[in-house]
C-alpha cells in the first residue's frame, strides 16, 4: 500500500431519481449549480433553490395571474353595475365563475409546473452549461486544497457532464485515497472509451475491494485492452482479478469464457471448484476451452487430495 495516499470518509453520495434534480438556480441572478454551496457563487445571495421548486413557483405566478385577472373582471363588473341588485348578482356570478377556474388550476397544477421545468431548460440551456462550468472549473481549482472535496464535487457535477475528462479526473483522485470496502465506491459510471493506465489500476483495486462492481462493461474494457494491460507492471494480476470477479455469475462465465479461459490456472481453487460445477451444471452451453481447462485443473486437484 502506497504511504502516501490518504485516507479519508466521503460525504454522503444522495442519488435522485433524474439527473436534473441535483440543479438548483439563484432566484436573483440566475445562476446554476450542481453543487451545495449555500450562497451563489456568482451574486453572494443566499437565493438558491432547487429547479423543481423553482418550476413550482413559477406555475404557481402563472396561475396567479390568471386568477388576478378574472378577480379584476369580477370587481369590474361589480363596480359598473347601474343597482345594487345588479351589482350583487354580478358579484355571485362572477364568484361562481371564479370557482371552476380555481379548481381547474389545482386539477393541472402538476402538469403546469412539468410544463414550466421543460420550459426553464429550453430557454436556459447555456445558462446550465455556463453554471456546470464554473462547479466544474471551482472542482478543478480545489484540487490542491483539498482532493477529497475536489473528487465529491466532480461527483454531483458527473451527474449533468458525462465525458471521459471528468472521469478520469475521478478516477485519478480516487488513486490518491487508501480506498477500503466500507466505502461507496463505484465502477461503471467512470469507464472510459480509451485505454489509460489509470482506469486500469482502478478496475484492478476495485476487483480486489468489491467484485460485484465488476459488470460487463468492464470485462468488455479489459477484453478490448487486454494486450496493453499485459504490457503494464501488474497488468495480469489485475487482469487475473478481474476473470476472478467474474467467476460469481454463470452468464459472465458463459459471455466471457474465453477470457477467462486465458488465466484459469492463475485462480485460486476454490473458485475453479465453483466453475467446474457451473460448466456440470450446464452441458450446453458454449464454454469452449474453457471447459476443458477447467476439467483437467479440477481433476489434478483431485488426484493430489
Amino acid at each position: 500500500m502506497n504511504s502516501s495516499k490518504q485516507a479519508v470518509q466521503f460525504r454522503p453520495f444522495t442519488r435522485t431519481e433524474h439527473a436534473f434534480q441535483k440543479l438548483r438556480i439563484c432566484r436573483h441572478c440566475g445562476q446554476f449549480t450542481a453543487l451545495w454551496e449555500e450562497k451563489c457563487t456568482s451574486c453572494d445571495r443566499d437565493t438558491l433553490v432547487p429547479v423543481e421548486q423553482y418550476a413550482k413557483l413559477s406555475a404557481r405566478r402563472y396561475f396567479r395571474k390568471d386568477l388576478a385577472v378574472g378577480i379584476m373582471l369580477l370587481a369590474a363588473a361589480v363596480f359598473f353595475g347601474h343597482s345594487t341588485q345588479q351589482m350583487l348578482l354580478s358579484g355571485v356570478v362572477g364568484a361562481l365563475l371564479l370557482l371552476p377556474l380555481v379548481l381547474l388550476q389545482q386539477r393541472i397544477y402538476p402538469f403546469e409546473k412539468r410544463r414550466q421545468l421543460i420550459r426553464l431548460f429550453r430557454g436556459r440551456i447555456s445558462q446550465i452549461h455556463e453554471g456546470l462550468g464554473v462547479n466544474h472549473q471551482n472542482a478543478v481549482a480545489l484540487r490542491q486544497l483539498s482532493e477529497r472535496v475536489s473528487y465529491e464535487m466532480l461527483r454531483e457535477i458527473a451527474v449533468l457532464i458525462h465525458n471521459d475528462r471528468i472521469r478520469l479526473q475521478q478516477v485519478a483522485l480516487l488513486q490518491s485515497f487508501v480506498l477500503r470496502k466500507d466505502m461507496e465506491l463505484i465502477l461503471d459510471p467512470l469507464l472510459i472509451k480509451s485505454f489509460e493506465p489509470l482506469m486500469v489500476r482502478y478496475i484492478g483495486e476495485i476487483a480486489r475491494l468489491n467484485r460485484e462492481l465488476i459488470k460487463d462493461r468492464t470485462f468488455r474494457y479489459v477484453t478490448f485492452y487486454e494486450r496493453r494491460i499485459l504490457e503494464m507492471a501488474g497488468g495480469e494480476d489485475i487482469l487475473v482479478r478481474v476473470a476472478n470477479a467474474a467467476v460469481r455469475k454463470k452468464r459472465y462465465v458463459v459471455t466471457h469464457a474465453a477470457f477467462i479461459s486465458r488465466y484459469v490456472r492463475k485462480l485460486p481453487k476454490e473458485r475453479v471448484q465453483r466453475l467446474y460445477h457451473i460448466i456440470q451444471e450446464n452441458p450446453l452451453e458454449p464454454f469452449g476451452d474453457l471447459a476443458d481447462e477447467v476439467k483437467i485443473m479440477y481433476l489434478m486437484e483431485q488426484y493430489k487430495s
